[in-house]
């Protein structure tokens, strides 16, 4: 077969998969309204009428959040048209990630051209129940393209998509020490400083316009949420810890007992290990590629999600696109824990007893998908620390 047919059929097969990994997705759309749509819907509404963000309603997330709910609410005049119109948004953008995740991996011969692909396909559709209903995908597509950006040596584009997500969600600023540094290896700092500085603009006029500290105070007064690493445990052995399960002002909570001393241990610990991960990622890369890059990037943001008191399910996002990269020859080990992890959340979310306290069953399976996270942390410190990439040979059996 010729070049060009050749190439037109891989083509055909990799539009083919795409469209079918998506079509089971589809009848979610109109189906259980998640309970952050509201939210969306009323803030986005509140805001085209002319109220001051943060000020006029209360709003938990950045600014740039209210710009992905603006377009649904303004075609919408009802929260089931907004459940719609925001889901076929956000459909938008799996779609973007997909394509992304296979146009990375064509150069990879047989079936590892599509395993990236297949990965977070897999997480994506196990969490189905709200995967068009929260706006997690938006900076997780985005914080994927700044780290492919990164390894195709784009650099504004890395810089403005980082800061874009940045704006849109906070978490992506953990890479932002590993972009500055890894432009300034490459000698692209200044046109990564200048796609940086074209979206922080509005971020920046913004700022001076809308009180957004009072969005800090909000998620500084949370507690330990359900599904932390630290709740979970308490929970489990909630006889001996003597907490209860509260239905707290944005989430689920372990509160009483020996909670607010573990809060304190908690939040010492995310915040001096996420410190740690960020000065490790710094470490030169021993090749180029997205997956030596998504290596760097992963542990930081591991470090931000497994060990934090707060954890919602659609966080396994965040580290699922940049997993995905990993499942590749040299580095599909370092991919494992992460993605079974991510797996497994849709074994506790949507789950029976999450308003009113797991069963011992739910949360023994809780707390193993915090300890897989803790794993992956720890197989990708280790990494680093070593500094060489898995050796090719060594495939999954």
């Amino acid at each position: 077969m010729p070049d060009g047919a050749s190439g037109r059929a891989r083509t055909l097969r990799r539009a083919t998969l795409l469209v079918l990994s998506i079509l089971p997705l589809l009848p979610t759309l109109r189906a259980h309204a998640v309970g952050d749509l509201p939210i969306y819907f009323e803030a986005a509404r509140s805001w085209l009428a002319g109220q001051t963000p943060y000020a006029g309603f209360r709003f938990e997330y950045p600014p740039y959040a209210l710009l992905a709910f603006a377009p649904a609410a303004l075609v919408s005049s009802s929260l089931p048209e907004f459940q719609v119109a925001f889901g076929l948004e956000l459909l938008l953008v799996d779609v973007a990630i997909r394509a992304a995740l296979l146009w990375t991996a064509r150069r990879q011969r047989g079936a590892w051209a599509y395993a990236p692909f297949l990965a977070y396909a897999g997480v994506a559709q196990l969490q189905a129940f709200w995967l068009y209903k929260r706006f997690d995908l938006i900076p997780a597509a985005l914080t994927l393209a700044a780290v492919l950006a990164l390894s195709r040596g784009a650099a504004g584009l890395a810089g403005a998509a980082l800061v874009a997500g940045i704006g849109t969600k906070v978490y992506p600023v953990v890479l932002l020490p590993l972009a500055l540094v890894h432009t300034l290896r490459q000698g692209t700092l200044g046109r990564f400083l200048g796609g940086a500085a074209l979206a922080a603009a509005p971020l920046a006029a913004l700022a001076v316009s809308w009180p957004l500290l009072r969005a800090v105070g909000f998620h500084s007064a949370r507690g330990l949420q359900v599904e932390s690493l630290w709740a979970s445990v308490l929970w489990l052995f909630r006889d001996w810890s003597g907490v209860r399960w509260v239905h707290a002002t944005a989430s689920y909570e372990v509160q009483g007992g020996l909670a607010p001393a573990v809060l304190g241990v908690a939040v010492a610990v995310w915040t001096l290990g996420t410190a740690a991960a960020v000065l490790l990622s710094l470490r030169r890369a021993e090749e180029p590629g997205p997956g030596a890059l998504a290596e760097r990037a992963l542990l930081p943001l591991l470090a931000l999600v497994a060990l934090g008191p707060v954890f919602s399910p659609q966080y396994v996002l965040w580290i699922a696109t940049l997993a995905a990269l990993l499942v590749e020859p040299a580095r599909w080990r370092l991919a494992l824990a992460p993605l079974a992890a991510a797996l497994l959340t849709r074994v506790t979310y949507p789950a029976p007893g999450y308003q009113t306290g797991l069963s011992p069953a739910l949360t023994a399976a809780l707390v193993l998908r915090n300890l897989l996270l803790v794993t992956g942390l720890g197989l990708l410190v280790a990494a680093a620390r070593r500094g060489l990439p898995t050796a090719p040979d060594q495939q999954p059996p």
